[in-house]
């Protein structure tokens, strides 16, 4: 296990390019982008760690202020991620994530989403957005994240 059960974390996209690299969840709107920084007004770069079953697989809770969506989902359908209201598997089945860990507190996550698609959470620091990725390997170095507890 990388992480404590219920911990706090921050995730910083390991990007090769220049731009924001925390993983932060906009509970207003339901949607996810890269932040610079992970304090003041950015409250939605905190996240709680909950395994769900086996090992490596877990939930990702937003714990942004504003009143809204909480839950990091994975939408393979489309190669989007954003905020769900619940971790309900059959309305929101891309809420359960599996890592893998590589040691250094560098870990990939991959969507366990019902629907065929892209499924690596992948931060894309050139233009501050996240979405999901193919693979792991080739032009894909945002698929990488570095965690940091926060609590």
């Amino acid at each position: 296990m990388a992480f404590g059960n219920g911990r706090i974390i921050t995730l910083e996209c390991q990007g090769d390019q220049d731009g924001p690299r925390f993983l932060n969840g906009k509970t207003g709107d339901g949607t996810v982008d890269l932040a610079a920084i992970t304090t003041g007004d950015f409250t939605g770069t905190k996240w709680r760690v909950n395994y769900t079953s086996g090992d490596n697989v877990i939930t990702l809770e937003c714990q942004g202020t504003i009143p809204g969506s909480k839950f990091l989902d994975g939408r393979t359908g489309d190669e989007t991620v954003g905020l769900a209201p619940s971790t309900d598997r059959q309305n929101f089945s891309g809420t359960q994530w599996k890592f893998q860990d590589f040691g250094d507190y560098i870990v990939v996550f991959e969507c366990l989403g019902n629907i065929d698609g892209p499924r690596f959470l992948d931060g894309r620091t050139f233009s501050g957005s996240v979405g999901l990725a193919p693979q792991t390997g080739g032009g894909f170095t945002g698929t990488r994240w570095k965690f940091r507890y926060a609590d």
